[in-house]
């Protein structure tokens, strides 16, 4: 991801740039801009906000024809992550009171409070039955599967990291035997919402901080991070069944074996 330097009153401040080409991006901001509401918004909106709009109307121009590419759209998740780590509190205030999409606007107040106040919480459950991990996937019609190379793979289980701390949900406690055990079996796409759908084999610290037998999980998260649902599908029925290393609390020898993962996946 490709960076320029910019002087702020506050310092000198870095801004992500685009990976796609300037004609792509000057198009989409000029389809977009004829809308006199968007270019209100877009003309009076701080550096951060301008480049997150940007991201935005790039995408909804351009995703169709990203079927059959998926480099570009792992392009475009790392650049819509990066401008939003270099959004300040002035640039997530002003999509906040401008932005008419109710999902966005939590999403942007999640980032306002982790700048401010440390992470955002959801309470609401996020473990689900078969058929309501499915059912909730169905309703949001249709969807793309992609062959992913290994690097794109990689980044899309990293993923995990920031859907699951914000998340607010148990499976967090889980992250890191998440990240180091699992292989990414199916990715989907579904446009409705950006939403990504993958099932993944995973393992879990048993109680004396060995590996688990393999589960499949299924796990679906919006554009925002923000997590959808899990579900761990078994045999070839419409059931679920939770990881019996999930059910107990977490006890010191698991915890330092994930301090210890958690170093060495930092460290690498």
């Amino acid at each position: 991801m490709k960076s320029s330097k910019q002087n702020t009153p506050d310092g000198e401040r870095v801004i992500s740039e685009c990976p796609f080409d300037t004609e792509m991006l000057e198009a989409a901001k000029a389809e977009f801009l004829t809308n006199p509401g968007w270019k209100n918004i877009y003309d009076n909106a701080p550096e951060g906000a301008k480049r997150r709009l940007e991201v935005s109307f790039l995408f909804s121009l351009n995703h169709k024809s990203w079927d059959g590419h998926p480099d570009l759209f792992g392009n475009y998740l790392e650049w819509r992550k990066a401008v939003e780590r270099d959004m300040t509190g002035e640039d997530l205030e002003y999509m906040v009171r401008n932005i008419d999409n109710p999902a966005a606007i939590e999403h942007y107040k999640a980032l306002l409070r982790d700048r401010t106040q440390g992470r955002h919480v959801d309470d609401g459950p996020k473990l689900k039955s078969y058929d309501d991990f499915f059912g909730m996937l169905d309703a949001l019609g249709e969807f793309k599967s992609y062959d992913y190379d290994d690097e794109t793979k990689r980044a899309i289980l990293s993923d995990f990291i920031p859907v699951l701390e914000n998340s607010g949900d148990p499976l967090a406690t889980h992250l890191e035997d998440i990240l180091a055990t699992a292989k990414l079996k199916e990715v989907r796409v579904y446009p409705k919402d950006e939403t990504m759908y993958v099932r993944v084999e995973v393992q879990f610290l048993t109680e004396t901080a060995e590996w688990s037998q393999p589960y499949q999980m299924v796990a679906a998260w919006d554009c925002f991070n923000d997590l959808k649902g899990y579900a761990f599908p078994v045999g070839k029925g419409r059931r679920t069944e939770l990881p019996v290393e999930l059910e107990e609390a977490e006890n010191s020898v698991q915890r330092e074996r994930r301090m210890a993962l958690m170093a060495a996946r930092i460290a690498g």
